[in-house]
């Protein structure tokens, strides 16, 4: 369960890649490539470099840090790429609250970022460049089978460029935070008990049954004969199936449920899930039995239980080491955010007058 300490703090415009990213660990802290070395404050200090006049600059700023500008230009650039790359996933009509969003993330992003950077920058905290590549290796490691870092990269509309100065970045501030860290987060049986007996639903499974259907659907303008006939019809095809017809089979020709696709196949559901009649009955069916006719409001159904599973806990002993890796992630994740928010407190950050963020 390992999992990067600087989650929160990194947003990024690649949905596939950035949920690889952030999974970076300490992994790489024994790395000792002698080779070059990386600062994402390097970044910071070219992109400080004066390129328009002092009043246009200001004029143009969104947000200044420690005398390091965020542009307009520069935030429109970062907002249009993202948008492009998730504009699909959004209904036109929401796609201007994402944007609000979006542009607030960029904003918290480039703060801490900038902020993270310069510290590392103090204390002489690089990326090198065996630790980059390792950090890399695992990002493949991480995507979907069969997807290619180059298809990852494409789809979310990033570099190769951009990716390596993400993944450097993200291995300085793994060792930043790692060096501030005095404690090793262990947590004690106690909290490890606690915590298993707080989310014990975390841990059990609960009875499920797998089954498939027929059904003969009916509609509530039906009237008595046409039901009649539909009765007719669902008590036809149980016979066949007691004689021993193809379940699959008669499902395909029969059913008016989209699973007739799959021989009726529901797949594995709790409780819960289906109408209560259909519930009651598949939850007390003997496993491989052709069940007598279920009304429910969508019709009349055939059921037969496929595999019946009772629920099960697992036990303390069995959980127990990923509840402590848990428990220790979680507080990295919150020395974190309290680590960012001091350096933000003691930061010089001047926004634009309308563009203060509101408390």
């Amino acid at each position: 369960m390992k999992q990067s300490i600087i989650t929160s703090a990194h947003f990024r415009n690649v949905a596939i890649l950035s949920c690889v990213i952030v999974l970076i660990t300490f992994a790489c802290k024994n790395s000792d490539g002698p080779t070059a070395e990386y600062s994402f404050s390097e970044q910071v200090n070219e992109k400080a470099a004066p390129k328009e006049d002092d009043a246009s600059t200001a004029q143009n700023m969104v947000v200044e840090v420690n005398g390091i500008t965020l542009t307009q230009s520069e935030l429109d650039a970062q907002m249009n790429k993202i948008t492009e790359a998730i504009k699909s996933q959004f209904p036109p009509n929401q796609m201007e609250k994402a944007k609000l969003d979006i542009r607030k993330r960029i904003i918290d992003n480039f703060i801490t970022r900038t902020l993270l950077s310069q510290e590392a920058d103090k204390q002489n905290i690089t990326a090198s460049d065996d630790e980059i590549k390792s950090a890399i290796s695992e990002i493949e490691k991480k995507l979907p089978q069969g997807m290619t870092l180059e298809a990852a990269l494409k789809q979310g509309g990033m570099s190769l460029e951009e990716m390596r100065k993400d993944v450097a970045f993200s291995v300085q501030i793994n060792k930043l935070m790692e060096s501030q860290m005095k404690d090793d987060f262990k947590p004690s049986d106690e909290e490890i008990k606690k915590y298993y007996t707080d989310n014990k639903k975390q841990f059990s499974t609960p009875e499920t049954v797998h089954a498939r259907h027929i059904l003969v659907k009916v509609d509530e303008k039906d009237d008595e004969k046409t039901k009649g006939e539909k009765k007719g019809k669902i008590e036809g095809v149980r016979k066949q199936l007691l004689e021993g017809s193809d379940f699959a089979k008669l499902a395909k020709e029969n059913s008016d449920c989209p699973s007739k696709e799959k021989g009726g196949d529901l797949g594995t559901f709790p409780r819960g899930k289906m109408a209560k009649p259909f519930e009651d009955a598949a939850f007390s069916q003997k496993v491989n039995d052709i069940g007598p006719i279920v009304q429910t409001k969508f019709g009349y159904h055939i059921i037969q239980v496929l595999e019946h599973n009772q629920p099960t806990e697992k036990k303390l002993d069995e959980v127990k080491e990923n509840i402590s890796e848990g428990l220790v992630a979680k507080k990295k994740q919150e020395f974190a955010v309290n680590y960012i928010t001091n350096l933000k407190e003691k930061a010089k950050i001047v926004y634009p007058t309308a563009d203060t963020p509101k408390e």
